[in-house]
């Protein structure tokens, strides 16, 4: 094996993007440590720490031309606030999610997701989808339709927040920017009304931030933290890594969330998931083999 195959394999990018995909994955535990606080709340305290985290990486990072370049265009500031208005909708259900025992059906939103994604590409960038990629989607979607036959109603938390983060990675599309310029921009966008909110909050003594306890204040700073670090860790992953690899490396988060949310949270696995979760393994096992086939053709015509 030469040297410029190592990295490929056991170097820092692919070592940042587990470790990204790790914090994502068991990002549920901490929510639960936070449940003190209610869900708007957290969700405030998420937008408004990682705005000023991600405002300091931007300068640390050296990313002021990048910031700059996305501020100083009243369209771009447009499409990210409505990424930012996306991905606080993604953020606000995860974490209801969470704290009202609905993890595992959080999960199926992440293993669908990529799915999703592929019809919104047919939709918005006329992307065609294969015959295998029609018979992954069908599949799936069949698996989804399982827990509507058997619950009496359409697993809605997964579809929300497959379909949010769908959406949202359209409009990044159109705005390729930096993805901590662009996350600062995204909560800054937000932080005005975040901040409303928890001052109204505490003004009606229902705020959690500053009258439980010093370390409650501690895990509510932390969250900035777990929001901006994976996201700087995967941006080098996506730099230092095939692109490939990296997009079988992202069913690791929601299988660490459904393996948290079975084992740590005690939430049931029913006979009904059973069924749902594996036709929708089988359809993501084809439309990955799919992806890994017409890459491996791509190679040997270049």
């Amino acid at each position: 094996m030469s040297s410029q195959e190592k990295p490929a394999l056991i170097g820092p990018g692919p070592l940042a993007g587990l470790a990204a995909f790790t914090v994502w994955g068991t990002f549920g535990i901490y929510f639960k440590l936070v449940a003190f606080a209610g869900p708007v709340e957290i969700l405030s305290h998420r937008i408004i720490w990682s705005a000023i985290l991600t405002l300091l990486l931007v300068f640390a990072l050296g990313r002021r031309k990048q910031l700059w370049a996305l501020i100083s265009s009243a369209r771009t500031l447009g499409f990210l606030f409505l990424s930012s208005v996306l991905i606080a909708g993604n953020w606000i259900i995860y974490i209801w999610a969470v704290n009202n025992a609905h993890a595992l059906e959080a999960s199926l939103g992440y293993y669908i997701m990529p799915l999703v994604m592929l019809i919104l590409a047919r939709v918005f960038f006329g992307e065609k989808l294969n015959r295998i990629q029609m018979i992954s989607v069908a599949i799936c979607t069949v698996g989804v339709l399982n827990l509507l036959v058997f619950y009496g109603h359409l697993p809605w938390i997964a579809l929300s927040l497959s379909s949010l983060f769908a959406f949202y990675g359209v409009i990044r599309k159109f705005v390729p920017a930096d993805p901590i310029a662009g996350l600062f921009v995204e909560c800054a966008l937000l932080a005005p009304m975040s901040l409303g909110y928890m001052i109204w909050l505490d003004s009606h003594g229902g705020a959690a931030f500053g009258t439980i306890g010093l370390t409650q204040d501690a895990l509510l700073i932390g969250l900035g933290v777990c929001t901006a670090v994976p996201l700087v860790l995967f941006a080098y992953a996506a730099r230092n890594m095939k692109f490939s690899a990296l997009g079988l490396m992202q069913y690791l988060n929601p299988t660490l969330q459904f393996f948290v949310a079975v084992l740590v949270f005690g939430e049931a696995f029913t006979q009904a998931h059973m069924v749902t979760y594996g036709l929708v393994w089988i359809g993501l096992a084809i439309f990955t083999w799919d992806n890994l086939r017409t890459a491996r053709q791509n190679r040997a015509k270049s």
